[in-house]
């Protein structure tokens, strides 16, 4: 976008609020903003290659070799990147963690850019760049090619047109976020949230008025061109991504993720970081311009707190809060007369941020995450990342422990995605079939070509559930991680299994499973 678009705000406007105009800016502070999102990015490319894939990423590439507009648990876009990474790169983490990454580097820089939009200069710009390269649960975000990776970048860019068309009053804003909005429902259906979340914010301030503008139209049309693929593959799954958030809902309801949301916000951020953004949210409030950004936080709170989200689902609401806390310090510390005390700030963001990392990133060596490990249960993402070779290796062993006549009519069926995304990863050297399962996307590839009478092995599945199947089942291992890191995967029972009741094709629909 060019300045062309940021047209000033008339002086004699309605409504019209205190604060910069587009001629008006502090000048932005390119410096340390861009240190702190090339400092972010060193860190994670460093931690990049660490470890190995995660399930998700397991998943993702195996759902690349089954490109569609949509998958029961989410849309097309990260299988598409895990297609594009694969084929130009290969399955490597390093790899398939570099755009996430980037994107992680880029929303540093867009949360220094939101505090020059709400008037900050260059200490406001600084703390709100070094907030967000330093938060422990985007550190955590931006390791892993996920959708919550983008969705954290698509939450930040879109927060950052909205600033612009709030303080330009220019509704020709609502064309490329209309755009943005569009590609962030290709990743992932979250961001629906924020988009109400802020109209229900503009609804209640003085510019509820550029919601009935032409071009807020358009934006909202182009925004449905551009997921509407994803939205006919669901009705010809008969919305399957309903079903499964449905299931989710159920999950978290009985775990009661509802009680710990709103205090897990206070960890997962970073506890250096909660002053800030507590700041950052009261200033957002007592400013009529800047209001409907804390009012969509208000929304989006209280919704995932009464709908039991995981903790993390808010992580792209604070990119503001922090430029907003910035902006707050900023002119605490002019009107004290010590703006010096910005290193301060600083200094205890950046520390808050080093003692978390071997919480975040896999810094330290696999050896560290030993049995239930309290590093390991903070963040299971890293336990996920271990073992996965040693996995299909293990299931690989006992595969070759059957006759010739059994293993030519071999099943390998496991009772989630990521065991069943390794299988198809590793199991060519070992001479696997490709793996089969009933969980999410992987029960819509369905039962074609599986043998009927074969032996059939199967990971992670409870032996009542197999007896509905076969008639014989047999325990014949149970899955070991290196040096007994603790894994959700370590102890899987492995059960060989013979004489089917019936065929896949009558038994698949009872095998199918969300979460």
């Amino acid at each position: 976008m060019t300045d062309s678009l940021a047209t000033v705000r008339p002086s004699g406007s309605r409504g019209a609020p205190q604060g910069p105009t587009s001629g008006t800016l502090s000048p932005p502070a390119r410096g340390p903003v861009l240190a702190a999102g090339a400092a972010f990015l060193v860190v994670e490319l460093l931690a990049s290659p660490r470890y190995g894939l995660h399930r998700d990423e397991l998943y993702f590439l195996a759902c690349a070799h089954h490109l569609a507009w949509g998958y029961v648990d989410q849309p097309p876009l990260v299988p598409a990147v895990a297609w594009l990474v694969n084929g130009l790169i290969g399955p490597f983490a390093w790899a398939f963690r570099l755009l996430p990454a980037l994107a992680g580097a880029a929303s540093v820089v867009l949360t220094g850019l939101m505090a020059r939009e709400m008037g900050g200069g260059r200490c406001a710009q600084t703390i709100a760049a070094v907030a967000a390269a330093t938060s422990a649960q985007l550190l955590a975000a931006f390791h892993l090619l996920s959708t919550t990776a983008f969705d954290c970048f698509f939450w930040a860019l879109i927060t950052w047109l909205v600033l612009r068309l709030i303080r330009t009053a220019d509704t020709r804003w609502f064309v490329p976020l209309g755009a943005v909005v569009g590609v962030a429902l290709l990743n992932k259906w979250n961001v629906a949230f924020l988009v109400v979340a802020l109209v229900i914010g503009f609804a209640t301030g003085s510019d509820r008025r550029l919601l009935w503008s032409k071009q807020a139209w358009i934006g909202a049309a182009i925004a449905l061109v551009i997921v509407s693929p994803d939205i006919v593959w669901n009705a010809q799954h008969g919305w399957a991504q309903l079903s499964m958030l449905r299931s989710l809902h159920a999950e978290n309801s009985t775990t009661g993720a509802s009680i710990g949301f709103l205090p897990a916000q206070l960890i997962v951020v970073g506890p250096a970081l909660c002053v800030l953004w507590i700041t950052g949210l009261v200033h957002l409030w007592r400013s009529l311009r800047w209001r409907p950004l804390a009012v969509g936080y208000l929304v989006l709170a209280a919704w995932f707190t009464l709908s039991g989200a995981k903790s993390y689902y808010l992580a792209g609401i604070y990119f503001p809060l922090f430029a907003g806390g910035g902006v707050a310090a900023e002119r605490r510390l002019r009107s004290k007369g010590k703006p010096g005390r910005v290193r301060g700030w600083i200094t205890l963001m950046v520390v808050g941020g080093v003692v978390a990392l071997p919480l975040t990133l896999p810094l330290l060596p696999e050896s560290t995450l030993p049995t239930g490990s309290w590093e390991s249960q903070i963040n299971k993402d890293l336990s996920a990342t271990v073992g996965w070779p040693s996995y299909v290796r293990q299931v690989s062993g006992i595969v070759n422990t059957l006759p010739p006549g059994e293993r030519s009519r071999l099943v390998l069926l496991t009772g989630d995605y990521g065991a069943a995304g390794a299988i198809d990863l590793y199991g060519p050297r070992y001479h696997l079939p490709a793996a089969r399962s009933g969980h999410n996307t992987f029960w819509w590839w369905g039962p074609a070509g599986m043998p009927n009478e074969s032996a059939t092995v199967a990971v992670n599945i409870s032996r009542s559930a197999l007896l509905t199947v076969f008639r014989r089942v047999r325990l014949v291992g149970s899955v070991q991680t290196p040096n007994n890191a603790w894994t959700e995967e370590r102890g899987d029972p492995i059960y060989l299994c013979t004489q089917q009741y019936a065929s896949w094709s009558d038994v698949w629909p009872a095998l199918r499973h969300y979460g």
